[in-house]
């Protein structure tokens, strides 16, 4: 026996797009939770490397390699690429 076309009102999707939230929120959870994991990886590489540079005689900031991790951003975000370079940056310079 073939089965009735089955119909899908305006409620149905509503209910169906709000049963998703949880689900696409606790996505979005788990991706903060590796984004700032990541984001303490590369403090402490870049404290590392800023401590190297400066043994070496060097600065703690490199404005050029700055310029270029903006410039990435940008490249693969758009507009806002920079804000969040900016604020990665701040994180991973740290204070001395």
């Amino acid at each position: 026996m073939t089965q009735p076309p089955t119909t899908t009102t305006s409620e149905d999707v509503a209910v169906e797009a709000a049963d998703a939230i949880p689900m696409l929120r606790h996505q979005i959870d788990s991706l903060d939770e590796a984004i700032t994991r990541l984001v303490a990886e590369r403090a402490r590489l870049s404290s590392r490397i800023q401590t190297a540079r400066m043994n070496a005689g060097g600065t703690r900031v490199e404005l050029g390699r700055e310029r270029v991790i903006m410039d990435t951003y940008r490249g693969a975000l758009g507009k806002n690429g920079p804000i969040l370079a900016d604020a990665v940056l701040q994180v991973c310079r740290g204070s001395r």
